[in-house]
């Protein structure tokens, strides 16, 4: 009786998995069906999008945003599909698996039947769409051209990062003269004060960079407060900047540890975009006065706070541009580095003045204008069309550009529309590195590859092109390439952003606990949660990205504890928060993720290789890292880094290479670099702590064969082989930075001949090298960049003629035995920054030394 029972059972379990597979076949074909239907309808929104933004049709609005709801949901019925098809493959195999199988089978065939009528329901909803098309005016588009034309990026021409400053010269030299006044020895507060984008901060940075002012000052701070912000949050970056060291991070122990740095030295203190009146009120308790001519500088729009912080001191109103200022300014964005009486087309003057005329004298706008009409052909008919797509003139006040920001927006390429909404995921006035922002970018399915292009090469183009259009600003630039490293977004333009986003269901910003898509039919597709939180009250499941916490401020996880498992449609999850001691279990079945970033958890489970899709993981965690061997299973890997502590044990790859890997930073070292290391052929960084003799061989041979390697960076306290690691990458062309940090055996560099001759940056830390390192490094021909710490333990160093030929920055420190250094004539031709940290027996500055720019001495 129990073999017939088993055999029955066996017979029903057949049946009901060829009824599973018959409704499998059907319910495949529906949705390969529409996702060619899905593509069709992005190539409408293309098109339909660009008719819209030429007027104000409001028929073809309401199309477009019906066209938009009825995409998203086609993505989510085939991201749906992909989620069950995904679990089923990862299933296990055998009995058990058998059994989990027919388990889910009930839950799986109800999914399907939903796919089913929801796909029956797009049906209908493009029939309508496609009845009202001819109605709306938008044309079809052919679905090739419609793809591909909109992904080639013009070629620009490369303009400087800083905002030219014109009109305020003036404001400027009065400044400068305020800071350096030697009769004031007392503290001192100097406010700049106008409205939104009138140039308050370009003018605070164009002081802040003044040689004059930087001799005047020891100690420097540049701090961004925002009209959201923590008394805490805003010490701690204080603390940061001017690297005081307090016992613990409470505004008690924060202001007594900034207050006692500051009171041994001479500061200049930018708290710039303050908002709220009470700010300096409960900061000005940090900003010691010693009658030593310390001083600070407050950007603000609000007169009131500028007279509430020094009352002594007139603040300095800024003004708009009158219309010789307005034209200078806008066609130095038009036409860089030409010159401004004769760069401008006869037949295109008109049409300049009437730009120039509708920006109403605001920095801002005209810079804004200018970076679009840079991008297009100098013809009247081009800069006609820019002209009649402005309306008449605004109105006063913040809203003065809101037009002409909205005009370059639209004017962007639609794949570009979705990279620059993605600026509303971050805080205001946050610093953004671009590498996080391309593979976001990645992760989206925002980036191509187009024309031969990497995914990460196309990113950094679009970084470029939004900088160019001048709706981002590059911040900082990577030493070694000159690529963008860091940006931000201006704050009127990140309004901007978030309201585009909004009306675009792009994203929705978490507020008091509610988020105003939580009761639209369709929601947004990103959820942004920048304020602590209780608990998420929030019913749309099919979000594909959440953002948790911000930047410099992380938020207690049990507010989504148990939770995360409801959005299975994730692509992107950023949680920046603490008191996570172990990793969320439930992240397991969130299979369509491509991005993870977490912080806190010391351990990372083997669950994390159920994410077949991720290509991103970071992992912040100041806790002993162990780190699954299913990580290095997932064969999208691209991008893993470990920060703020290295992992106790090495990466434990066996038998698995995650051969897309291009970034590894920071792993310990073991006996995968000889096994695996060599077969990671795409990394382009890597990083590798705990490194000793035993590896040295090992790592050399390795390194030869990882041609695509721009960055390395090793840690370790062993003696190496001079023809070890540096000999390694002799016949490389790609390798640009490169990092020691150990001692050489022998105590000498290699010759130069076989030193990386690529080389941009180069940093060298407990290398104690007996023999003068600059006759070897002053010969290599492309660095720009050099940094010695406990590098060299002789007494006298000696930099030739002509030597150090691109070199812009040197930075020695800890050469406790250095007494005489001695530069030749012509040596370091373009040395603009020198720190000389550390070197007590040095007895003099070298004559050859004495007219570089920027000269700091501890």
């Amino acid at each position: 009786m129990a073999d017939a029972a088993v055999g029955f059972v066996v017979q029903k379990l057949g049946d009901l998995l060829v009824q599973e597979a018959i409704n499998l076949h059907g319910v495949r074909g529906e949705v390969e069906w529409l996702k060619e239907e899905l593509e069709t309808m992005q190539c409408f929104l293309k098109d339909a999008d660009a008719k819209k933004n030429k007027g104000d049709d409001e028929r073809v609005k309401n199309w477009v945003t019906k066209m938009r709801d009825v995409a998203f949901k086609a993505e989510d019925i085939i991201d749906t599909f992909m989620y069950y098809k995904l679990r089923r493959q990862q299933g296990q195999p055998g009995c058990i698996g058998f059994i989990k199988r027919f388990v889910f089978m009930f839950d799986e065939l109800a999914s399907r039947h939903k796919v089913h009528v929801d796909v029956e329901g797009i049906k209908v909803k493009l029939h309508e769409l496609s009845e009202s098309r001819e109605l709306y005016g938008i044309a079809n588009i052919d679905k090739k051209i419609g793809t591909t034309s909109q992904h080639v990026i013009p070629i620009l021409p490369q303009l400087k990062d800083d905002i030219a400053m014109v009109g305020f010269d003036d404001e400027k030299k009065k400044i400068v003269q305020e800071l350096v006044d030697i009769n004031n020895t007392n503290r001192s507060v100097i406010s700049i004060v106008g409205m939104g984008g009138l140039g308050k901060t370009t003018l605070a940075k164009s002081v802040y960079n003044d040689p004059d002012v930087k001799r005047s000052f020891n100690i420097f701070a540049w701090v961004i407060i925002s009209q959201e912000y923590t008394i805490l949050e805003i010490l701690k970056r204080i603390s940061s900047e001017v690297s005081a060291t307090p016992s613990a991070d409470t505004i008690q122990d924060l202001s007594v540890a900034i207050s006692e740095k500051l009171k041994k030295g001479k500061y200049l203190v930018i708290l710039d975009d303050v908002w709220k009146e009470d700010v300096w009120d409960q900061l000005q308790k940090v900003f010691p006065d010693v009658n030593n001519r310390s001083r600070v500088i407050i950007t603000t729009r609000i007169l009131n706070v500028a007279k509430i912080a020094d009352p002594t001191i007139q603040p300095h109103e800024l003004r708009l541009l009158n219309e010789k200022e307005s034209r200078e300014l806008f066609l130095r964005k038009v036409f860089p580095r030409q010159d401004i009486e004769t760069c401008c087309p006869t037949c295109l003057v008109d049409y300049a003045h009437q730009l120039v005329q509708k920006c109403g004298g605001l920095p801002l706008a005209l810079v804004v204008l200018g970076g679009l009409v840079s991008t297009k052909p100098q013809t009247q008919d081009a800069w006609h069309k820019v002209v009649n797509s402005m309306k008449g003139q605004f109105v006063e006040g913040g809203k003065r550009c809101l037009e002409i920001l909205a005009l370059s927006y639209n004017d962007l390429p639609y794949y570009l529309k979705s990279c620059f909404l993605y600026f509303g995921c971050f805080k205001e006035d946050a610093e953004i590195l671009t590498k996080t922002l391309i593979r976001l970018w990645s992760a989206e399915g925002f980036l191509p590859t187009k024309n031969n292009k990497t995914i990460e090469e196309f990113g950094s183009d679009c970084v470029e092109e939004l900088a160019q259009r001048c709706l981002i600003q590059v911040t900082k630039r990577r030493k070694y390439d000159d690529s963008a490293k860091s940006c931000r977004i201006h704050d009127l333009l990140h309004d901007m952003c978030i309201s585009e986003a909004k009306e675009n269901k792009f994203l929705e910003i978490y507020q008091n606990g509610t988020a105003n898509c939580v009761k639209m039919a369709n929601p947004a597709q990103r959820l942004i949660i920048f304020n602590e939180i209780e608990i998420l009250n929030y019913s749309n499941s099919n979000i594909r990205g959440l953002f948790y916490g911000h930047l410099n401020l992380g938020f207690p996880f049990i507010a989504l504890e148990g939770q995360l498992g409801r959005f299975k449609l994730l692509r992107v999850l950023c949680l920046n928060t603490r008191y996570m001691s172990e990793f969320p279990g439930e992240i397991k079945s969130l299979i369509h993720l491509r991005y993870l970033s977490l912080k806190g958890p010391e351990e990372v489970p083997s669950l994390i290789g159920h994410l077949c899709n991720l290509q991103t993981f970071i992992l912040s965690s100041v806790g002993s890292k162990k780190i699954s061997y299913s990580l290095w299973t997932i064969g999208n890997l691209r991008h893993v880094e470990l920060l703020n502590g290295v992992p106790d044990d090495p990466p434990n790859m066996e038998n698995n290479v995650p051969k897309n890997l291009q970034t590894l930073k920071w792993v310990r070292a073991g006996s995968w670099i000889g096994k695996t290391l060599p077969m990671l052929t795409n990394l382009c960084e890597l990083s590798i702590h705990g490194v000793s003799n035993d590896h040295a061989d090992a790592l050399s041979s390795s390194l030869q064969k990882l041609g695509r390697l721009a960055s390395f960076s090793m840690n370790g306290g062993w003696k190496f082989s001079s023809n070890n690691i540096i000999t390694a990458f002799s016949n490389q062309d790609c390798l640009k930075k490169l990092s020691l940090c150990g001692s050489f055996n022998p105590k000498q560099l290699p010759h130069n001949d076989v030193f990386p001759q690529q080389l941009v940056k180069l940093h060298l830390e407990n290398s104690y090298l007996e023999q003068d390192p600059m006759a070897t490094l002053e010969k290599l021909p492309c660095l720009k960049y050099l940094h010695l710490c406990h590098a060299y333990t002789g007494k006298q160093m000696i930099c030739s003629a002509t030597g150090f030929p691109q070199l812009l920055s040197l930075y020695i420190e800890y050469l406790y035995e250095l007494e005489e250094w001695t530069i030749e004539e012509n040596a370091m031709p373009y040395l603009k920054s020198l720190e000389i940290y550390s070197c007590g027996r040095l007895k003099m500055i070298p004559e050859g030394l004495k007219n570089v720019p920027n000269i700091s001495i501890r």
